[in-house]
């Protein structure tokens, strides 16, 4: 009787613990109207604005995707410019289409951020584009294949999060949680170690 007593108790304490964390989740602040969701590895662009066209949500913007392009190494600069003219890559301020020539392959990669991808318009530019420049995907399977940042409506973050996990393109979906950052007390700064 003694052992069920005190198991009860155990297993109360787990629970009352895992209550207070759901609970805090549950409390915290976040962007509203922004869900975050992370693309399968592997999952080729087309499948990405297949999914996207599913809804009727805006799309601010995909990133964390990879390409490589098989034209000649000195075309880095040219595949960049070429690609920073679209208005729907780059934000004009911050946001660019990066890349880099690997020293040993001679391959161009380019790391694209996309804007506004709910448009079919620049969906199908940026395919066109992919031929013009000769990219495939870069597929890494430890990563996402993209993270699309979709805006849905306000009060419906969590709806919206938990149907985004039902898709099997789809590794992950989460809200856009505030975090409070406390900046780092300058008396540690100079303190020796």
């Amino acid at each position: 009787m003694k052992k069920i007593l005190i198991l009860i108790s155990f297993l109360g304490i787990i629970y009352s613990c895992s209550k207070n964390v759901d609970s805090e989740i549950d409390n915290q602040e976040f962007v509203p109207q922004e869900v975050g969701v992370g693309i399968k590895s592997g999952t080729d662009i087309k499948e990405i604005f297949h999914f996207i066209n599913k809804f009727d949500h805006k799309v601010d913007n995909i990133n964390s995707l990879s390409f490589k392009s098989n034209l000649p190494s000195d075309s880095l600069q040219h595949v960049l410019d070429f690609l920073n003219e679209k208005t729907y890559t780059n934000d004009g301020l911050n946001w660019f289409v990066t890349g880099y020539l690997h020293n040993q392959t001679n391959d161009i990669t380019i790391f694209p951020r996309l804007f506004e991808m709910d448009k079919v318009e620049f969906q199908n530019d940026w395919l066109m584009s992919m031929e013009e420049l000769e990219l495939s995907e870069k597929h890494n399977i430890e990563l996402n294949s993209g993270v699309i940042r979709f805006y849905v409506p306000k009060g419906k973050e969590l709806v919206w999060k938990n149907r985004f996990e039902d898709y099997s393109i789809v590794e992950w979906s989460e809200l856009n949680y505030i975090a409070d950052i406390e900046p780092l007390d300058q008396n540690l700064e100079n303190k020796p170690l």
